[in-house]
């Protein structure tokens, strides 16, 4: 990307993802100066439960801060924006303290307080009033987890936050505030009125007064304290953002304004989507009002000025489904070269895997089933199955994962012209042409995929110190300079026979999940 000019405003953002804190400097036309990533722990202490200590966000913060400021590619810092994964629930005390780990987004353990609130409230009401169907990913049932479970924590929290929310505070000492996209995917935020629903949260036994006031993304959430100035290296007062969830930072970072592509021949067209594609995946496409589904397999959450809705999709295992594939079944240390290497001899095989099949559902599945006692399947498998094929046969799976999310933008009549793909996985050239071929729709890569999420958030902070006037200014000043891909026909034909094998595959599969979560609640309370 470009050299700033003198006198570009720096943008200092921190992006809390599900392996790292990713600390960036960009300067006002979007380039991207310099950027750290600090890694560190997620905790699995049983099936289905997901947990991060959310002081390590703050420590990796820290640490990436004063790593990139003694880069010479820093610029002085004017404003900092925020970013972090969505649908968590972090309880803190009035001081800001965590009062029990962090359920973030792919924890399922709160499969009873769903069941609890169906039955108080019925799924086409809560649907209804919030544009999302209830959910053991989403904030909401893991709070009435924490009341049933864990009563002292329960006793001591005084907010519910998520990700960012709590690195803001460390940043500035101001609690109680978070943003209308993280708000509109706890299950638990009236997504008409745009305000807490009252009827929801009463109804449920929870207090109104532990839920944070909800502003948009592009307002200012505080300002740099003394003592978080001190540890970060910069100068106190620098303007803290409101900032927004990691899939809405996604939107505006891959450079959506409800319409194409800026600078592509869709632009005038409209039809433009992403896919971001790291630990988890998703697909997302922007709307100036939320989509409401029959089937209730897309959710809707606000984009980050507050009016437009992202109507989106997720896949719950996506990298992480792979490094775990790699894990068990690579001979060598994971690594970029490994991953290259075994990419090559990827490469050279049929598409179908010699009819394996890979359903990555190993942290239960959302779009389009939203089943948490789904489960990570091989199947096909013979004597003449080979590693390499049921590597390929993962990389696969979670694309037809991908396309059974596009086909449902077909069916709520919202035509895709092209993608833009982003995430850390799209570095992958075999991968994004799998994809691509798969999905069998042109695309665009990210001209920097692994801080698309960043930019967005930057760009939300420049609007909020008036560097942009609006969200669509700050997308028309960066260039987005995108490589095109297109689908191979012949092997998005073949594709397309396996893609029927893998959609009917949960289908049949399904009483078998139910009947083994029940199993594992008696083995193991898993």
């Amino acid at each position: 990307m470009a050299d700033c000019t003198d006198g570009s405003h720096g943008i200092l953002v921190y992006d809390i993802g599900t392996t790292s804190v990713k600390s960036a400097i960009f300067d006002s036309s979007g380039s991207l100066r310099v950027s750290a990533s600090v890694p560190y722990k997620t905790s699995y202490p049983r099936p289905g439960w997901s947990e991060q200590d959310p002081e390590q966000f703050w420590e990796a913060a820290v640490k990436g801060t004063r790593e990139i400021l003694s880069s010479p590619g820093a610029v002085p810092v004017e404003v900092i924006g925020l970013t972090g994964h969505m649908n968590g629930c972090l309880p803190v005390d009035a001081k800001g303290r965590a009062a029990y780990p962090e359920l973030i987004h792919s924890d399922s353990r709160s499969g009873s307080q769903c069941a609890r609130i169906l039955d108080a409230l019925g799924e086409d009401r809560l649907y209804a009033e919030t544009g999302n169907r209830t959910d053991e990913h989403l904030s909401l049932p893991k709070m009435l987890w924490l009341k049933d479970e864990q009563r002292e924590a329960f006793n001591r929290t005084a907010w519910f936050l998520n990700s960012k929310d709590y690195l803001r505070f460390k940043l500035t000492g101001v609690l109680g505030i978070t943003d209308f996209s993280d708000a509109s995917l706890t299950g638990a935020f009236n997504i008409g009125k745009r305000e807490w629903s009252l009827d929801i949260i009463n109804c449920l036994g929870l207090s109104p007064a532990r839920f944070p006031e909800p502003r948009r993304s592009i307002e200012r959430g505080g300002a740099l304290s003394k003592d978080a100035a001190a540890l970060l290296g910069l100068p106190a007062g620098i303007p803290v953002s409101t900032g927004g969830g990691d899939a809405a930072c996604a939107t505006r970072g891959s450079g959506l304004t409800g319409g194409g592509p800026l600078g592509s021949a869709q632009a005038a067209s409209g039809g433009q989507a992403y896919v971001s594609v790291g630990s988890s995946a998703w697909a997302s496409m922007l709307a100036p009002a939320p989509v409401f589904d029959a089937g209730r397999r897309i959710q809707n959450f606000f984009d980050l000025d507050g009016e437009q809705c992202n109507i989106c999709g997720t896949v719950q295992s996506a990298g992480i489904a792979l490094d775990w594939a790699l894990g068990i079944l690579a001979e060598e240390a994971q690594g970029p070269e490994q991953y290259r290497r075994i990419e090559e001899e990827l490469d050279t095989l049929e598409p179908g895997s010699e009819g394996i099949m890979f359903l990555p559902y190993l942290m239960g599945e959302r779009t389009p089933h939203w089943d948490a006692a789904a489960r990570g399947v091989f199947a096909g498998l013979s004597l003449s199955s080979k590693r390499s094929h049921m590597l390929r046969s993962v990389y696969e799976g979670i694309a037809f994962a991908l396309k059974e999310i596009v086909d449902i933008y077909g069916d709520l009549h919202m035509p895709i012209d092209t993608f833009t793909l982003l995430g850390g996985g799209i570095r992958s050239p075999f991968w994004r042409k799998l994809i691509c071929d798969i999905i069998g729709i042109p695309m665009l890569i990210h001209p920097f995929p692994t801080h698309a999420i960043a930019l967005g958030a930057a760009m939300a902070a420049g609007v909020s110190v008036g560097i942009w006037n609006n969200l669509n200014d700050a997308v028309r000043s960066v260039n987005f300079k995108a490589e095109e891909m297109f689908p191979d026909p012949g092997k998005s034909r073949s594709y397309e026979k396996f893609f029927i094998l893998y959609r009917n595959m949960y289908k049949h599969l399904k009483p078998f999940f139910d009947e083994l979560a029940e199993v594992r609640k008696i083995v193991n309370g898993g």
